[in-house]
């Protein structure tokens, strides 16, 4: 079962998509204003109940019109309610039979995630606060990536003098690589991964204060890497490529970045299609969640990554990003990824990798207005700025009531 809150542009899509009855989506989207919470894959005696005690709270909820016919099925439900509504709808499910219960306290959870989107993750025993935001500086040690491929490949010293220079320019994390990921790349050998990755974190964790993530897959890469210095591990796989990786990453207690990818680099892009992308990348994150948990890794360590890009259609990054906060339902740091990206060029004229800087600050700023609060960037400098701002800009509406009038 997965709640979250929808975007209020999706509404009258999504009344659609769960089978409500047509005049009962003209009677029920003006609520929309509200928090509305869709609730996926609830029985049809849950559903009832939900309505009733929505409605009892001055509240309501959409639910297919074959719920009036007491099908015995599964359905999905989109509570309408305000936060003082649900506080009250918490307290009346906490005494409702059905297995309603824990449902009343995600719902609480729920809202309060997608006002305040969550700001940080753990390695090891230490909890890591994200002051607004993180910028994950990108430092590719390879031949071929999409932006930068060969840069920073054949010289360690070039690629370490990067590194320091983005914790310069404000990066909080530098994410190393050896393995390109960009559309069609064709997988490395582990021991070329090794041999690219181990000597750059080995010279940048004795240069730099920030944390090191390492950009890989599999677990005898990750294992040199957590040796060699590097906090975290960034998997595109999602733990789905190299099962023993799970093991490597509960036993050191580094960090996680869980990625949503359609295929492997090689096939990702060739004709990807989705019904529902952003359910389906919930009930992707779902599963992973579960899987990472049941098998040692602390839910405290986890970060979220939509994959923009990764086996994903113009329209679907953009609608991604659009409905970024509907993410937050998880309670955990989400992670944006579309520095330099092809979409960006494609929007932008068709524009090459090298001059997708503006809009690169475009998608970040709208992102953390979404509620991403962990970039991964080529350009730290100018990404921190634009969201230095941006944050402030928010921060001020948030405190307006307690400021002072300029002099």
């Amino acid at each position: 079962m997965i709640a979250r809150i929808l975007a209020p542009s999706t509404i009258k899509q999504e009344f659609v998509r769960i089978d409500v009855h047509p005049e009962g989506i003209h009677l029920m989207e003006p609520k929309s204003r509200m928090y509305c919470v869709k609730i996926s894959s609830v029985n049809v005696k849950q559903a009832n109940v939900l309505k009733q005690e929505a409605l009892a709270v001055g509240g309501d909820a959409a639910i297919p019109y074959s719920v009036l016919n007491l099908e015995d099925k599964n359905v999905d439900v989109i509570l309408m309610a305000t936060l003082k509504q649900y506080k009250k709808l918490a307290e009346k499910l906490e005494k409702q039979f059905f297995n309603l219960k824990d449902i009343g306290k995600n719902l609480l959870e729920i809202v309060e995630n997608y006002e305040n989107p969550p700001c940080g993750f753990s390695i090891n025993k230490k909890k890591i606060s994200i002051d607004s935001f993180m910028i994950m500086g990108v430092l590719n040690i390879t031949p071929d990536s999409f932006s930068d491929g060969g840069k920073y490949y054949k010289d360690v010293s070039f690629a370490v003098d990067r590194a320091v220079e983005m914790e310069k320019e404000g990066a909080s994390i530098i994410d190393i690589g050896g393995e390109s990921s960009r559309p069609k790349a064709v997988s490395v050998d582990e021991k070329e991964e090794i041999r690219r990755i181990k000597p750059v974190i080995n010279q940048v964790r004795k240069k730099v204060k920030c944390l090191i993530s390492c950009d890989t897959s599999r677990a005898d890469v990750a294992k040199i890497a957590l040796e060699e210095g590097a906090d975290i591990i960034n998997d595109i796989y999602a733990l789905r490529r190299d099962r023993r990786l799970c093991d490597v990453v509960a036993e050191k207690g580094c960090g996680l970045v869980l990625m949503h990818m359609k295929g492997t680099p090689e096939t990702m892009q060739d004709n990807p299609c989705y019904d529902d992308v952003i359910g389906e990348i919930c009930e992707f994150f779902r599963e992973r969640i579960d899987f990472s948990t049941q098998n040692g890794i602390k839910r405290e360590k986890i970060i979220l990554d939509p994959g923009i890009g990764f086996g994903k259609r113009l329209c679907d990054n953009l609608e991604i990003i659009h409905r970024l906060r509907e993410f937050t339902c998880f309670g955990l740091p989400i992670l944006l990824g579309t520095s330099r990206k092809s979409f960006i060029g494609t929007l932008a004229g068709n524009i090459p990798a090298g001059e997708r800087l503006a809009g690169t600050i475009a998608s970040c700023v709208y992102g953390y207005i979404g509620g991403a609060r962990i970039f991964r960037v080529h350009d730290v400098k100018e990404i921190q700025q634009a969201l230095k701002v941006v944050a402030a800009i928010e921060d001020y509406g948030k405190n307006k009531s307690s400021r002072t009038r300029p002099r």
